[in-house]
């Protein structure tokens, strides 16, 4: 019967069994399931056929019908689940258990749920970088106080009015130098922020050094977290990190003031970036700033905020600075020196991110950078596919403009455009001013008149003017101009003439009303995310941290008191100022002061000034210019780009709305300012790029990537450059080892080749004097600026051509006559800076002499600098194998040290290292010495006297002002050309003589084959064999004379050698024989004579032994002592040849003694000796 049960009958027959087990199995005597649940899981089945009405149409089976039922049947034993129906209902258990867990956790959060009243206090996260309103701030310390929660530093709770200026400053130079991206920043004048807070005033209790110590670090942090939300990019954090993680190559573009350059190297780091525990990781992070000043400043901040010391977690590197340890995981550093751990180390190991900084400013080390790390990263990321050990390399090219399409654009650089990242800047409005009319030419009065009239009429903000140089700087707006001590740098205004310019009845005027008749158009710039109400906040905060009430004193009826401070504090500011002095633009004003700071392009981008209101832009800048003839480069002042004037605008709306005073007009403006400034690499002289790219390995120097390529014909000038300088090899063009030693110099080439050449010789020379080096790097700091003398035709200029203007000149004369040269203007101004130095650096010495004191400032300055590398440099290379060069120890400080005028012994030596550095700027006079004389006699005064260049095709000048005009030298070198309306004169003329070219410019000379009149010789003093070639040089083939050099043929070689070793020249002891010997020694030499015996025996057996030498020939008799003694024997009369035995021994000593610094070891010098006395 069981067999012929139906389905349906077999699942009614489960449900019961489930039924039963269910009241009896104490197993599942806890499971309370529904009979619809377990039909749901398909163990049972809706019983709709069995003990209910069914469809009359169906009807049962016969099959199923059984055939006999009894009335009432006994309980049938139920089977035990099978293991799917177990797990089927285990499952069912469980989801009953999160069912009621899910309900308690609803429970549990219900009863921890904040009130609404509390949760509106909250912040969103989309207003994370936002600042907030006063209004704002109210209102939400109302509802805190409604809720009875404490409110620490509230609106309420404290005077409207701030303390004390020098807290306040100490505050407000903190919180700006957060917003900087590349700010000195206090901490640098002070030494440590924190000591100078403490110092100033008490902080905490004053019994307690630790709990006021602990105050002091809880303020700090609150600062700096209060500072780090309000920048933008906060906001940006995981925009950022998300594409550096999906790519390798991320281009970030912010203005400066968003935070990016003190943010985004902490973002790295707090992703796991430079953690040694994750491997594809653990390289360090490397920032690059294009000046130290920015590295320093900004490794310092970041390390604040992360609260380490410096040099442990944050660390930085910078020329004579190290502060980087092995655990160092961010490291900031010069964009140079990173140029340098590329040389050594082609793919960055060490990194596993790099982030270019200012890479807007395309600075020369910038762009090489960006084209070399376009081939790293891709040959990191294939490293990293093949090896898990090697992590792959991120790239974050950080730019404060939007001229990113030379990054994004160039295919070459990139094949695959990198993502970009907007950071939007937030900046409070400042108005612009232009001038109805452009000052031209004394923009410096210009500026000084503009800045007198701000400080007598403008509200209390400090100052920034952008002059073009140290120069104007310090001379042209200085202290002493606005009438205050200049060892102070801070003075009163309002002395001689500027008090009658003065307005006695003068009232307070705002920024609108100043001078409007000479400003055409006035424009707002910025201000985008601020409010009226913010932007109020900001001016009121920023008078009251200087503690003036402008409305106040207004409505009070005393608007004398609302005008700016009646002492200025001035401060300079440009590149070569000392460290120290930079970071005091960053220390707190005087009190009753208003700060002035005169500083150059430097404080565009990569310096914030805190305090800063106003700003007054001459809209110039000294830039490096290339000059078209001679390949040199030029600082000329010259109009800057846009892009860089609405930086310079933007500094007056850092911590509130500002004003811009632009000394020119919107016409001029439009119309003659480039978009943008051109890259450095367009604008240098490429002989240093095409060095640093063969030093890399890097051959086809046309092929590199670089962000804006130079013309091709550029750097093929650039290589043929090097080849003269003996740089590159001229066929191959590969780097010599003269190149490689001119590589490690951070100078130009020409300037390394130079100082290379008095290494040279003074090396070679027996005294191995170091007193050449010395003249040498002076001359290359004279050479590397512009003249220090004064035109003549420029004293006195405002006195016409009186008597007294007349005197003056021969004053000038007679002054300049002293230290001119009639050797060349390159020694006239290595005198004048040995002069300078030797008299203290004073002024007096160039008032006297008629010279530049900025000039010479420079050149000294430059000097002291290049002393300390040059001694570096020959320390760790010079007579190296890389280098060589024989060895020569040097000292810094006696490199250094005031000279004397050089002697002429030493001269000589300078215009030779100068013809090797400007081997290709060399020129020849086109007429002979008595048509110049009788030339210049019939002019009856100075003419230009023509001479041919050895590269050009054109006539060039001899300048009349030069110092070796009435020389006229027949070969002369030239550091530049200057081109005039009349004709191309030279500039910077050194006299050389003309054999020096076929021994410092070989590359440039073609040499004949050896003559034989005059015949070769042999040198016993140098011991070498030399011939007589006829030598031309350069594209014109100038014949120059007869050059001695060691002869190419090895049998004209053995010959001389030959008959100087018979004669006694070689060895002193072979003189003995010349009364025995059968021929004459000069017979070993005629070509006629080789079929002789003697003859052709002796110069077999030199040939075969490679011996042309005193040295080799003391080598081969050490390898075997009786080397020439059978062939000398043929020599000799017959009944001689004891005469030569007796002298053997003589001979094998005083070989030995030749041979002794030959050894490498005593060991092997020892061995020597035994077989020699065998």
């Amino acid at each position: 019967m069981g067999k012929h049960r139906s389905k349906r009958k077999r699942k009614h027959k489960e449900v019961s069994s489930l039924k039963y087990k269910h009241g009896t199995d104490p197993q599942y005597g806890d499971l309370d399931t529904p009979l619809a649940e377990l039909e749901g899981a398909g163990i049972a089945e809706p019983a709709s056929g069995l003990g209910e009405d069914s469809n009359a149409l169906i009807l049962p089976n016969k099959k199923d019908r059984p055939a006999s039922q009894p009335a009432q049947a006994e309980p049938a034993a139920q089977p035990k689940l099978t293991k799917a129906q177990q797990r089927k209902l285990r499952k069912l258990q469980e989801e009953k258990q999160k069912r009621l867990q899910r309900a308690q956790v609803f429970e549990s959060l219900e009863q921890s749920k904040l009130p609404d009243a509390h949760l509106a206090l909250l912040r969103s996260a989309h207003s994370m970088g936002q600042k907030e309103t006063t209004r704002q701030k109210l209102r939400r310390e109302l509802q805190q106080q409604r809720l009875g929660m404490a409110v620490e530093n509230g609106l309420l709770m404290r005077e409207r009015r701030m303390a004390p200026v020098n807290e306040r400053a100490i505050t407000e130079g903190c919180d700006s130098e957060s917003e900087s991206d590349a700010d000195l920043g206090s901490e640098l004048a002070k030494g440590k922020g924190r000591g100078l807070q403490k110092s100033e005033g008490p902080m905490g209790d004053p019994d307690s050094d630790e709990s006021g110590l602990d105050a002091e670090d809880d303020r700090a942090s609150k600062h700096i977290d209060k500072a780090r939300s309000g920048l933008p990019i906060i906001g940006m954090e995981q925009e950022v990190m998300e594409a550096v993680s999906e790519n390798d190559v991320v281009v970030l573009c912010g203005e400066t003031g968003c935070g990016k350059t003190t943010q985004v190297p902490q973002f790295l780091y707090e992703a796991g970036y430079g953690c040694k525990d994750f491997p594809e990781r653990a390289g360090m992070i490397g920032v690059t700033q294009p000046r130290r000043v920015a590295a320093v400043s900004t490794a310092t901040r970041v390390a604040a905020e992360l609260n380490t010391p410096l040099g442990a977690v944050v660390g930085y590197q910078v020329r004579y600075d190290r502060r980087v340890d092995p655990g160092t995981s961010v490291k900031f550093m010069t964009d140079g020196i990173l140029m340098r751990e590329v040389q050594e180390d082609f793919l960055l190991r060490r990194y596993s991110v790099i982030v270019i900084d200012e890479a807007h400013e395309r600075s020369l080390n910038t762009d090489i950078l960006l084209g070399l790390l376009s081939r790293i990263v891709p040959l990191r990321r294939q490293l990293a596919q093949e090896s898990a050990a090697n992590p792959p390399l991120k790239l974050i090219i950080m730019s404060a403009t939007l001229r990113i399409e030379d990054f994004l654009s160039n295919k070459r650089l990139f094949q695959t455009p990198p993502p970009l990242i907007q950071v939007a800047a937030r900046q409070f409005p400042v108005t612009v001013h232009f001038s109805k009319r452009t000052e031209l030419h004394n923009f410096s009065d210009a500026a000084y008149k503009k800045v007198c009239k701000i400080h007598r009429q403008l509200p209390p903000g400090g100052v920034l003017v952008f002059m073009t140089g140290q120069r104007e700087d310090l001379d042209e707006v200085g202290p002493a101009a606005f009438g205050g001590d200049a060892a102070e740098q801070a003075g009163e205004l309002g002395t001689g003439e500027l008090e009658a310019e003065e307005d006695e009845n003068a009232e307070v005027v705002s920024e609108e009303d100043l001078e409007t008749d000479d400003e055409e158009e006035v424009v707002v710039m910025g201000g985008a995310g601020f409010t009226p109400e913010q932007i109020a906040d900001a001016e009121e905060h920023f008078e009251a941290s200087l503690g003036i009430d402008l409305n106040a004193l207004k409505e009070s009826g005393k608007p004398d008191e609302a005008r700016g401070p009646m002492s200025v504090h001035v401060l300079p500011l440009y590149a070569m100022l000392p460290q120290a002095a930079q970071a005091r633009v960053f220390s707190p004003c005087p009190a009753g002061h208003r700060l002035i700071v005169v500083a150059t392009n430097v404080a565009e981008t990569s310096l914030t000034i805190p305090g800063i209101r106003y700003v007054v832009d001459a809209g110039r800048a000294k830039q490096k210019m290339l000059e078209e003839g001679g390949g040199m480069a030029r600082y000329e002042v010259r109009w800057i780009s846009k892009a860089s004037a609405e930086q310079r605008a933007g500094r007056a709306g850092r911590t509130g709305p500002g004003h811009c005073y632009r000394l020119f007009s919107s016409a001029h403006f439009n119309d003659t300012f480039p978009q943008h400034t051109p890259p450095e690499i367009l604008n240098t002289a490429l002989e240093g790029v095409v060095l640093a790219m063969k030093a890399m390995a890097v051959d086809k120097v046309v092929h590199f990537p670089f962000p804006t390529p130079p013309e091709r014909a550029a750097l093929i000038a650039a290589e043929r450059c090097l080849v003269a300088l003996s740089a590159l090899a001229p066929a191959s063009l590969a780097l010599t080892a003269m190149g490689k030693a001119m590589a490690r110099f951070p100078i130009t080439p020409r300037h390394a080749r130079m100082l290379l050449q008095v290494v040279h010789d003074a090396a070679t020379t027996p005294q191995h004097s170091a007193a050449p080096l010395a003249y040498a790097v002076a001359l290359a700091a004279a050479l590397s600026a512009e003249s220090p003398f004064v035109h003549i035709d420029s004293i006195a200029a405002e006195e016409g051509d009186g008597e007294a203007a007349k005197r003056l000149r021969q004053r000038a004369g007679a002054a300049h006559a002293q230290l001119r040269s009639s050797f060349g203007d390159a020694i006239s101004a290595l005198n004048a800076l040995c002069g300078y130095e030797s008299a203290g650096r004073s002024e007096a010495f160039c008032r006297d002499h008629f010279l530049h004191a900025r000039n010479l400032r420079e050149m000294a300055a430059l000097r002291a600098q290049l002393a300390r590398i040059v001694a570096q440099q020959l320390a760790a290379t010079a007579g190296g194998p890389e280098a060589g060069l024989p060895s020569l120890k040097v000292d810094a400080r006696e490199l250094a040290k005031a000279l004397a005028p050089p002697p002429q012994k030493l001269v000589k030596q300078l215009q030779r290292a100068i013809a090797a550095g400007w081997a290709d700027q060399v020129a020849r006079r086109v007429r002979s010495t008595e048509h110049v004389a009788s030339a210049a006699e019939k002019a009856g005064g100075k003419r230009a006297v023509r001479y041919r260049t050895c590269t050009l095709e054109e006539d060039v000048f001899l300048h009349p002002n030069s110092g070796v005009h009435r020389a006229a030298p027949q070969f002369a070198v030239y550091t530049q050309l200057v081109r005039t309306e009349k004709r191309p004169y030279m500039a910077g003329l050194t006299e050389i003589e003309p054999q020096w070219l076929a021994e410092v410019a070989q590359p440039l000379c073609t040499f004949s084959d050896p003559l034989a009149s005059p015949p070769p010789l042999y040198s016993p003093a140098e011991d070498c064999v030399f011939c007589w070639q006829s030598v031309s040089y350069g594209k014109h083939a100038w014949e120059l004379p007869l050059a001695r050099r060691p002869h190419p043929d090895s049998k004209a070689r053995a010959a001389t050698f030959a008959v100087a070793l018979l004669d006694g020249r070689v060895l002193s002891s072979l003189a003995a024989l010349r009364s025995v010997l059968s021929a004459p020694p000069a017979m070993a030499a005629k070509p006629e004579a080789r079929a002789l015996q003697r003859v052709g025996e002796l110069l077999a057996a030199l040939q075969s032994a490679k011996v042309d030498s005193k040295a080799a020939l003391a080598r081969a008799w050490q390898a075997e002592a009786t080397f020439l003694k059978r062939e000398l024997v043929g020599w000799l009369q017959k009944g001689r040849a004891g005469v030569l035995n007796s002298l053997w021994p003589a001979l094998l000593a005083e070989s030995l003694q030749a041979a002794a610094p030959v050894g490498k070891s005593g060991k092997s010098g020892s061995k020597r000796a035994t077989r020699a006395k065998a």
